[in-house]
């Protein structure tokens, strides 16, 4: 398995609403996935992304990746971890402009490149209630 960079999303819902925002921060169009893990995927010129609803990671590394709904993977197309980082991070600022998601940006699950959360609120958002 190669490494790559994740942004993590809360919330996720509604769901219409979340894939639009995140097609309109790639500048690309989100469609169905069809025989991958993913929900939703968009082809760009440089990178592939992959929009899961739901994920099954949990807190790794200080990281509380169980309070986030949804998780964006973006894999560069020529394997080169630059420019999958410069994508990463245009999204992840895209996203965060709007100011409605709680953001965590990581490579390869190990670090943290950037937090965003909506206004007043801390850097990661509060424990589900079960």
């Amino acid at each position: 398995m190669t490494s790559h960079h994740s942004i993590f999303i809360h919330p996720g819902h509604p769901v219409e609403a979340l894939v639009a925002d995140v097609a309109l921060a790639c500048g690309g169009r989100l469609r169905r996935a069809v025989n991958v893990p993913a929900d939703y995927v968009a082809s760009l010129s440089d990178a592939t992304l992959e929009l899961e609803m739901e994920h099954e990671y949990e807190e790794d590394k200080g990281i509380p990746f169980e309070r986030y709904q949804v998780v964006l993977t973006v894999r560069e197309s020529n394997s080169s971890m630059e420019q999958e980082a410069v994508i990463s991070r245009q999204i992840f600022h895209e996203l965060a402009t709007l100011r409605r998601y709680w953001l965590v940006l990581v490579f390869d699950l190990q670090t943290v490149i950037g937090t965003a959360a909506p206004p007043g609120q801390s850097a990661f958002p509060s424990a589900r209630k079960e």
